[in-house]
Formats: C-alpha cells, sequence, structure tokens
C-alpha cells in the first residue's frame, strides 16, 4: 500500500465553496504520489484515522498546471492548517479529468464520496 505524508498548507478554498473542504498537502520534493482520485484511510493527531477521498493532480476544470494533493474528509469540521497528515491509498476511484462545469465538478466529488460510503457497506457486508 503506498503511504505518504505532508504538511497541510492553504489552498484557494474552492473546495470549502463546492461544499467539500479539503487539506492541501504539501509533501517533499521527491514524494511521487499516485495521480488520481483515490479512496484513503487519513490519520494525524486531532483526526484520528478516517476514511477520506484524495485527488492527486493539476485539476483540469480550472486550469490548474501545478500537482497538488488535497484531501477531502467527510464530516470534519477541525481546523488542519500546519498539521502532518499521513495518507495511505486505500483504492483507486477514478481517474482525473476535466469536467464542463464547477457543477458537473461538484456533481461528480458527490458520487466520489459517497463511494466511500457503499466501500464501508461492502466491507461490513463481506466480514
Amino acid at each position: 500500500m503506498i503511504t505518504l505524508r505532508g504538511r497541510v498548507v492553504r489552498g484557494d478554498g474552492l473546495g470549502r465553496k463546492l461544499g467539500f473542504p479539503t487539506a492541501n498537502l504539501r509533501l517533499s520534493r521527491g514524494a511521487r504520489p499516485p495521480r488520481g482520485v483515490w479512496r484513503v484511510r487519513v490519520s494525524g493527531t486531532t483526526l484520528g484515522t478516517r476514511d477520506a477521498v484524495c485527488n492527486v493532480g493539476v485539476r483540469p476544470t480550472l486550469g490548474g498546471r501545478r500537482l497538488v494533493v488535497e484531501v477531502h474528509v467527510p464530516g470534519w469540521r477541525g481546523v488542519l492548517y500546519g498539521r502532518t497528515l499521513t495518507v495511505a491509498f486505500v483504492a483507486a476511484i477514478r481517474a482525473e479529468k476535466r469536467f464542463p462545469s464547477l457543477g458537473a465538478l461538484k456533481a461528480q466529488i458527490r458520487r466520489d464520496v459517497a463511494s466511500l460510503t457503499r466501500a464501508a457497506r461492502g466491507a461490513t457486508l463481506d466480514a
């Protein structure tokens, strides 16, 4: 399982505006996280360990060019700025892609987050 660690830094706040706030991670120069949208297990001192969704990419819908790592932790309401998080990549959800609008991106993020619930239910049923 691929794992990475990074410090939470301020982003541009778009995730929060879309209703999916993210912890944006600053990684070490040598880090090579896998690109795409992932189901992850994230842990940190004030967070504990939780299921989350992580996007690793350039955010093509926004015209981005720089690689970013952003983690959305459903239900989390605390402040993580300056904290170090560990992210374990559990399963790929989908490849990163460009959407025709922010509304279409928001709808896809909603489906990505819903996949966590489906995965948790499946794990419970199979156990």
